[in-house]
């Protein structure tokens, strides 16, 4: 199996990418370590030889999740095909991942969790997003339809909305709606009508 830069994966990378999904569906106090090492195809012993327990593996997990989901941000703010607005949705779009439209105790708890034993990728994420969406407003000139708001305080206002309607009772449907709606205070309104996934 390879990255999406081309670049093998290593078998460590590759039992992350599986256990992923299972963390997803049971959380991490529930997930057993047979249910990963079912899910990357080895016996539990084979697991323990590549991670010496589940917080282990659910680090790897969160690393490879950080690392795809920068990827996939800048990968959607370089589209030079879309105007800016719609670029902006992707990269907002791309940052909920594989959790954009999971619900229930286990992804609260899996959040919770990645706060505790993986502050730092998450801060370092975040802290990416800014810059990435910071240099398209700057582009667009939002900091002058914007006097006295950096382009950085814009895009983190942007990444706040986008956060904050995973956190609200708002209908899976009209998410990507609100964000939508951000966008178009930073950037003034879009030439054309936005085409609207579920974020």
């Amino acid at each position: 199996m390879t990255s999406q830069s081309g670049r093998a994966l290593s078998r460590s990378e590759e039992i992350a990418d599986a256990a992923i999904p299972v963390f997803l569906r049971f959380g991490l106090r529930k997930t057993s370590m047979d249910d990963l090492a079912k899910a990357a195809g080895l016996s539990r012993q084979g697991l323990y030889l590549h991670f010496k327990n589940k917080q282990q593996l659910f680090h790897a997990g969160l690393q490879r999740v950080v690392a795809q989901t920068q990827a996939a941000v800048a990968r959607e703010l370089a589209r030079a095909d879309l105007p800016a607005h719609e670029r902006l949705m992707g990269a907002f779009t791309a940052l909920h991942g594989p959790a954009a439209t999971a619900t229930g105790d286990a992804v609260h708890e899996l959040l919770a969790a990645a706060r505790t034993s993986g502050d730092s990728l998450l801060h370092d994420l975040e802290r990416f997003v800014v810059e990435a969406v910071s240099d398209v407003l700057r582009a667009e000139g939002a900091p002058e339809r914007n006097p006295g708001v950096s382009a950085e305080d814009l895009a983190f206002q942007l990444l706040a909305v986008a956060a904050g309607v995973k956190q609200l009772t708002v209908p899976p449907g009209d998410r990507a709606r609100h964000i939508h709606l951000a966008i178009a205070l930073v950037l003034g309104p879009a030439d054309r009508p936005p085409q609207l996934d579920t974020p």
